[in-house]
């Protein structure tokens, strides 16, 4: 019996037991995809490795990204391609960045991001997911500004993974949470990662996490922010699923929810009947408007 096979039957034994969970290490061709009838649309799957959290003052070191072809319906093709491309900073790496990256000075010494190689990769897509694509897209279209005319969906927030059972959507849980992990914080692996758990069938929910990212990703919505709100509203704010913003994305310093267009009226009635507000900002929201740094009209 090979090695993989005797591994293989000891994790079994473990898992019958039901006293041991054990993850197996993801292989690239878990991703392997859907091969039967028309998968017509492009998707790129990104994620990027950068200097800092501040889009304005900090540099993309690292881009990934996994080009798949979708049917409408969320069928999820084979990997097409892939695109990874390092770029060295301004400034010197600091240690915690290196930490967190796993990238030295001289993985990205003299290396350069060549934006119309990122505009011809994505040239085409339908759509563009991040795993927390409020922070990769404004850092993304600084690169090239293909990425502002595209739809983008966030994997992280578009699903409601706590619905589906799952405590929290950091991308190694949800790996683990489906018997996998791999080697995290590198943007070509994590792309693949966050394809593989798309393509998979959802605890709670019917269909694949992919199905509902696209769902997500057609509805529209609208934001509301609750400018003015005091201070003592935030309970009743967190609690109605309002998260807050600081404002340096170019959105109001506000707490802020999207909710259904047809929803907009209920929900400033809350926010009058609950005194949480001086003024609420409504804007109309679609995949091609979400996540962006700023409002543009």
């Amino acid at each position: 019996m090979a090695q993989r096979d005797k591994l293989e039957d000891m994790a079994k034994s473990l898992e019958n037991s039901g006293d041991y969970r054990v993850l197996r290490r993801l292989p690239s061709h878990v991703c392997s995809g859907h091969t039967e009838g028309p998968l017509p649309h492009i998707g790129i799957v990104l994620d990027t490795e950068t200097t800092g959290l501040d889009h304005e003052l900090d540099q993309v070191i690292e881009l990934g990204m996994v080009k798949f072809h979708f049917a409408s319906d969320g069928r999820i093709g084979p990997i097409a391609d892939r695109f990874q491309a390092f770029q060295e900073p301004e400034s010197p790496l600091s240690d915690e960045i290196a930490r967190l990256t796993g990238l030295t000075a001289g993985d990205l010494c003299g290396q350069a991001i060549d934006p119309d190689a990122v505009t011809e990769f994505v040239r085409g897509a339908a759509l563009v997911i991040a795993h927390n694509a409020a922070f990769d897209r404004p850092f993304s279209e600084r690169l090239s500004a293909s990425f502002a005319n595209l739809p983008w969906a966030c994997s992280a927030t578009d699903i409601t993974w706590k619905a589906e059972g799952v405590s929290s959507y950091r991308l190694e849980n949800l790996l683990g949470h489906f018997g996998y992990f791999h080697d995290a914080h590198r943007a070509i692996a994590d792309c693949e990662a966050l394809l593989f758990i798309l393509s998979q069938p959802l605890p709670v929910s019917e269909g694949t996490g992919f199905a509902a990212l696209l769902r997500a990703a057609r509805r529209p919505a609208a934001r509301i922010f609750a400018e003015g709100a005091p201070f003592d509203a935030r309970h009743a704010l967190k609690r109605r699923g309002y998260r807050w913003n600081d404002g340096q994305n170019g959105y109001p310093r506000a707490w802020w929810r999207d909710v259904d267009p047809d929803a907009v009226d209920d929900e400033l009635a809350f926010l009058a009947s609950h005194e949480t507000h001086s003024e609420a900002l409504v804007l109309r929201m679609s995949a091609r408007d979400r996540f962006r740094s700023m409002v543009r009209n």
